[in-house]
């Protein structure tokens, strides 16, 4: 898939958001079964992101200098909105419980390894790593559930790409809100 000069922020920065809303692809025979309570789930996340954003330098030499000042704008302005909480509604329905969160990596699947650190009713703790020619990422994620009606963790995403690496350092809070999803059908971020 190629993604616009333009839009490659966007990009970034919503696959980011994204391995940052409670999502983990876990077999369900390797892990045990978090106690989570199914319905429409509150989720925050505070992300902080640092570093460069990973563009590769091919793509960067086929942009006019007008285009390249455009994107280094966007990059800044994106950099700092990063940084800012993101609330989601989810629905937690019990086959994406059973799943552990499910998350499709889409092109990234076959080039990704997942580690499960530790799996209780009450943690989760997992290590991802992805390697394909053109971009490197290492995801650490830990997730402690309370109650079945709350959730805190935290995930670190390091991205590598052309010799340039950003960091996203989240921290997520969740809360059950209701049995029911209403008209929300899987995550759905907050205006």
């Amino acid at each position: 898939m190629h993604i616009a000069p333009r839009n490659l922020l966007q990009a970034a920065v919503a696959s980011l958001a994204c391995t940052a809303a409670v999502t983990a692809l876990v077999q369900a025979a390797d892990f045990t079964k978090p106690n989570i309570k199914p319905g429409l789930w509150e989720v925050t996340t505070n992300p902080k992101m640092s570093g460069q954003m990973p563009i590769p330098e091919e793509q960067l030499a086929k942009m006019t200098p007008e285009q390249r000042a455009r994107l280094q704008a966007a990059m800044q302005a994106g950099m700092a909105n990063g940084g800012k909480p993101r609330v989601y509604k989810e629905c937690m329905t019990p086959e994406k419980i059973a799943r552990g969160f499910e998350m499709d990596r889409g092109a990234d699947e076959a080039s990704c390894k997942r580690t499960i650190v530790s799996s209780t009713s009450s943690e989760l703790t997992l290590h991802d790593e992805c390697n394909r020619p053109e971009r490197q990422s290492v995801t650490d994620v830990h997730f402690e559930i309370k109650g079945g009606t709350q959730m805190n963790g935290k995930i670190n995403v390091v991205v590598t790409s052309s010799g340039k690496t950003m960091t996203v350092d989240s921290t997520v809070q969740g809360k059950w809100l209701s049995a029911s999803c209403g008209t929300v059908k899987d995550a759905e971020l907050e205006k």
